[in-house]
């Protein structure tokens, strides 16, 4: 089993963009990340780096992958429930973005080759965001 936290605001990876080329009197469709999503996955795979133990193999067997995302307090929050989270009780986070297809696949994307071989190895998943005071996202992964 591995462990690790990546402190700040949890963000949606956003979907590869599409431009048309014309090459040689052909029309080339070109697709493209943005710099903002690459830095993202970068300083990712950074963070997941340095709390790996020395001389870590990336797991190639099935895992499990259990994250929690943790969203800052709004500011249109009630004094009630900004206590509550103060106490420890969970609030989620019902808004966007939404977990498995976005934040999800930007936090698995960055540990491909690091963490694991191919993120196809993930067969199974838990997930929740929630608000926090910390914003963060925590990872376990446990072989199965």
């Amino acid at each position: 089993m591995i462990e690790f936290k990546i402190l700040g605001i949890p963000s949606p990876k956003q979907s590869a963009r599409f431009y048309a080329k014309n090459i040689g009197g052909k029309t080339m469709i070109k697709s493209y990340q943005k710099k903002e999503v690459v830095e993202k996955e970068r300083n990712i795979a950074f963070d997941v780096r340095s709390q790996l133990p020395e001389g870590f193999i990336p797991y190639d067997c099935p895992l499990s992958f259990e994250v929690l995302f943790v969203f800052p307090l709004l500011s249109s929050m009630k004094k009630s429930v900004r206590q509550a989270i103060e106490d420890s009780v969970i609030v989620y986070k019902p808004t966007k973005p939404d977990l498995q297809d976005n934040l999800m696949k930007g936090l698995s994307d960055s540990m491909n080759g690091i963490v694991f071989v191919d993120d196809s190895r993930i067969c199974k998943v838990s997930s929740q965001k929630i608000y926090g005071l910390i914003p963060r996202t925590e990872v376990i992964i446990k072989p199965l």
